[in-house]
């Protein structure tokens, strides 16, 4: 199993970052249009730094949407039907496709940025860069670039449906270890942050090689 997630590419890892949910559209006519902070919305308990039980809520969070028919499984028609919904819902200036500015959902941090991606095997750990048990937003918007790079495969500075589908396919294919053409929730949570904790134990940084 390490072996198989360890041959994962950055791209397919963080692709999942694309299904995130809807953020709040309330906003009053005269107010301007604030991107949307992803990070922030992971990061729970706002201290600056994502944690392994936040990343797994989230990753659980993201599931029940994609789970249209609530089934307790991701199909491939749903994960199609999510692609869609989200290019839609980012493509601010309606052109089809996905700028980096409208991928990337969270400011550009002002330290330094990694150079990169982190040594381990799943993908909390490829993002927890450093391997101190918290991602930063540096470590954030950095894969969040190097994915949007990766994804683009035409390299014409956008993401349009096709790549979108295209990415997130890879990860549903990845994430379906037993190969039935269906992700169930313990596949997902595995891809992601690898064996699902228990209620009373104990959540580790994961070890790099």
């Amino acid at each position: 199993m390490k072996k198989f997630l360890a041959g994962l590419t950055v791209s397919a890892l963080f692709a999942g970052a694309f299904c995130i949910m809807a953020q709040e559209s309330s906003k009053t006519a005269a107010a301007p249009a604030q991107k949307p902070d992803t990070f922030k919305k992971i990061d729970k308990n706002g201290d600056g730094k994502i944690a392994k039980d936040e990343y797994q809520s989230y990753w659980l969070d993201v599931f029940g949407v994609i789970d249209i028919n609530k089934d307790g499984k991701i199909t491939e028609d749903e994960i199609k039907a999510r692609a869609d919904k989200r290019v839609a819902e980012i493509d601010k200036n309606k052109d089809g496709g996905l700028t980096k500015d409208e991928y990337i959902t969270l400011p550009k941090p002002e330290g330094k940025l990694p150079e990169k991606a982190g040594a381990g095997t799943t993908g909390y750990a490829k993002a927890d860069i450093d391997a101190d048990g918290a991602i930063t937003p540096e470590e954030y918007y950095f894969i969040m670039n190097d994915r949007f790079d990766k994804a683009d495969k035409n390299k014409d500075g956008k993401i349009d449906k096709k790549e979108a589908t295209d990415m997130l396919f890879e990860i549903f294919h990845s994430a379906d270890i037993d190969k039935d053409g269906i992700v169930t929730k313990e596949e997902w949570i595995n891809y992601w942050l690898g064996k699902p904790k228990k209620a009373d134990e104990k959540i580790e940084p994961e070890k790099t090689k």
